[in-house]
């Protein structure tokens, strides 16, 4: 089984799976009772069957069998497990990641860094954005991944990405963390958001 990465974090687990198998590979792991969970049954496709099931035994390897998956009015993943209270889940065309912790949200997001950005660009970055990741095709990634882990960790819906998460100049060569904002309404949350990038993907993460 291609449990490709673990990253420990205080008070929290990454895990990181490569996606090589077929649905057939991996239903020995599942019981009929899981497999017959609705959640994977509404799925046709190959690939979303596959990362369905990838991300659950990933799951058992980190936290134990222990477990179940809820999802809030927003779609977003809610972990019932006696020890970790908070899960965030990512896929990628290669890998499936999920970060979970004890205590604090998290939002964590993978993404193949030969994506095409420049054809969303202006979906997602605001104008200095734009300015700032330029061309580079490991900004352009590192931008969205650090985006869709914030929405992934805030408890909001309908975000404009580009309006909303707006994040600071960083220099990938030398940094591995950099900060953004989250602005709500009258609010602002500052967030530090870490990376790593591997295998041509970038894999950014937050802790509330």
């Amino acid at each position: 089984m291609p449990l490709f990465k673990t990253i420990p974090l205080t008070g929290g687990l990454i895990g990181v799976w490569k996606l090589t198998e077929k649905p057939d590979d991996l239903f020995p792991e599942f019981t009929t009772e899981e497999l017959s969970d609705p959640a994977f049954q509404q799925y046709s496709y190959d690939k979303r069957k596959v990362e369905w099931l990838a991300t659950r035994i990933l799951l058992k390897r980190l936290i134990g069998p222990d477990f179940s998956i809820s999802y809030s009015e927003h779609g977003k993943p809610i972990l019932n497990h006696p020890k970790f209270k908070h899960l965030s889940i990512s896929h990628s065309r290669e890998f499936a990641s999920i970060f979970v912790h004890e205590h604090l949200p998290v939002g964590i997001d993978i993404e193949n860094q030969n994506r095409n950005y420049n054809s969303i660009g202006k979906r997602y970055l605001s104008e200095a954005e734009m300015k700032q990741a330029g061309n580079n095709p490991l900004l352009q990634c590192l931008y969205w991944c650090a985006k869709e882990a914030i929405f992934k960790l805030v408890p909001e819906d309908g975000i404009e990405f580009k309006e909303q998460i707006l994040i600071s100049p960083f220099d990938p060569a030398t940094e591995t963390k950099f900060r953004a904002k989250f602005l709500s309404g009258n609010t602002v949350e500052e967030y530090q958001l870490h990376f790593i990038n591997f295998s041509d993907q970038c894999m950014v993460w937050v802790i509330a």
